[in-house]
């Protein structure tokens, strides 16, 4: 779920950001689902030679400073200084549309929205387009471009917050030098969950030397303050911005996340443990939630991808990915508790995720494949979903086979919905299926196609796929 917005957001942002108002003064916010990481040149601010401006040699001459600084914090030498530019907010507006334009395909565009809405959790005329633009102008303070190797800087961004953006961006700065971030922006079909791992790896390894530098004139360090405590105010921050919750935690998650990673490895190795990470990343986001199944070098099932609809055979795929385990907790906390949600979520083993169109793009369907570890982990997944708001009570049309129990190999309920169209679950061992519509939509209220029948005869045959 998160992908289909982070292919965009964070694709959007391949190059490295710091938006703000995130945790403890620090300014991270950044990628849920889309990710097209996007640096074109053609699409970017132009570097070019530094104005001869007061300002602009004000930056490099603090950049030059604040790189010194955060290359000794983070023990990361700087192998070459990094150009700075200043550049407005209607720059930055117009950067963005143009990454996006640029580097995300329409049909992920239109994809992400009949996602979100099947899902309920967007209303029916979200624009995914104008809803990410519009959050990354009002949050960037600056970024970091690795394609340029340029680091651009609001003009509006001064005193304490600058420092933070600084040193923030100028970690980027080092991870580029050190492990080339140009890899983020080669995207890949399938390849979403484990760019959103490395995604995370960069954004954590930056906040935490951030804080660091931050803290050191207190004689403390990241690893003082509490993952709980970082989690919280970025929660408590996200409250205030204009945007559907599902797309501002996903654009949290990189930093909340990849923080408790990078901090687990620092309190077992130091920043050489993270600089091992860089050496050979983590390769799904379960691995990036649960460090000790990175060490243990876990990898993701390789999960088959969900076939068409049977009864809608207008329909031809236009989007699929792997979404991955984050993704699945960051659709749950939705409608659960954090912490139920991130128990449902765990011991996910793979997935595959597919969306149906017909040529119009009117008629969509949305199919998902997700594999566990165990039948119990299927079976809490499985219970935690059938709580969610798409498959509760509420509504005519609903159908509950039985519900999961220990000594029962599978579960399936379905629920007809007036707009989105029936949403289908079914549980087989460790397998689950999510099938959603077909349903029509077109930037106006839709028009459901209705039939459990269907639906559930869909996610029985993609569960036994």
């Amino acid at each position: 779920m998160r992908q289909a917005v982070r292919h965009a957001a964070v694709a959007l942002l391949g190059v490295s950001c710091a938006p703000a108002g995130v945790p403890l003064e620090a300014p991270p916010v950044a990628s849920t689902i889309s990710r097209h990481t996007a640096t074109s040149a053609s699409a970017s601010p132009t570097a070019g030679p530094m104005p001869e401006s007061s300002d602009e040699a004000n930056l490099q001459k603090r950049l030059t400073s604040a790189l010194a600084y955060v290359s000794e914090v983070r023990q990361l030498p700087a192998l070459s200084p990094v150009q700075g530019r200043l550049i407005s907010r209607p720059e930055i507006a117009k950067y963005l549309t143009a990454q996006l334009d640029a580097e995300t395909p329409i049909d992920v565009i239109q994809a992400t929205e009949a996602l979100l809405w099947g899902f309920g959790t967007v209303d029916f005329d979200f624009d995914f387009r104008a809803s990410v633009i519009g959050l990354m102008t009002s949050q960037l303070l600056g970024f970091y471009d690795p394609k340029q190797k340029t680091f651009f800087v609001g003009g509006d961004l001064k005193g304490d917050e600058a420092d933070i953006t600084l040193w923030h961006e100028l970690v980027h700065a080092l991870q580029d030098q050190h492990y080339d971030l140009t890899h983020l922006s080669d995207w890949q079909p399938d390849m979403g969950d484990s760019q959103a791992a490395v995604h995370a790896l960069a954004e954590g390894d930056a906040t935490s030397a951030m804080l660091d530098a931050m803290l050191k004139p207190r004689g403390a360090t990241a690893l003082e303050v509490p993952d709980g405590l970082m989690r919280a105010q970025s929660v408590l921050g996200s409250a205030a911005l204009t945007a559907p919750p599902v797309l501002v935690r996903s654009l949290l998650a990189p930093y909340v996340d990849g923080l408790s990673f990078t901090n687990y490895l620092r309190r077992r190795g130091g920043f050489a443990a993270v600089d091992a990470a860089w050496q050979a990343p983590p390769t799904s986001t379960e691995q990036l939630l649960h460090p000790e199944k990175f060490l243990a070098h876990e990898l993701p099932l390789v999960v088959p991808l969900p076939p068409p609809p049977a009864s809608a055979p207008e329909l031809s795929e236009r989007f699929h990915d792997v979404m991955g385990e984050q993704t699945l907790r960051l659709l749950l906390e939705e409608w659960l508790p954090a912490r139920t949600a991130a128990a449902a979520a765990a011991d996910w083993g793979g997935d595959r995720l597919s969306v149906f169109a017909d040529d119009a793009r009117k008629r969509w369907a949305i199919g998902w494949h997700l594999r566990f570890d165990s039948p119990a982990a299927a079976e809490r997944a499985f219970a935690a979903l059938v709580r969610s708001a798409p498959l509760t009570e509420r509504g005519a049309g609903r159908h509950l086979d039985d519900l999961p129990k220990s000594s029962h190999p599978g579960a399936k309920v379905c629920r007809e919905r007036h707009t989105q169209g029936p949403i289908a679950l079914v549980r087989r061992s460790v397998d689950l299926a999510i099938a959603i519509g077909p349903f029509v939509r077109n930037q106006t209220p839709v028009a459901a196609d209705p039939g459990c029948g269907a639906a559930l005869a869909w996610a029985t045959k993609i569960a036994n796929h």
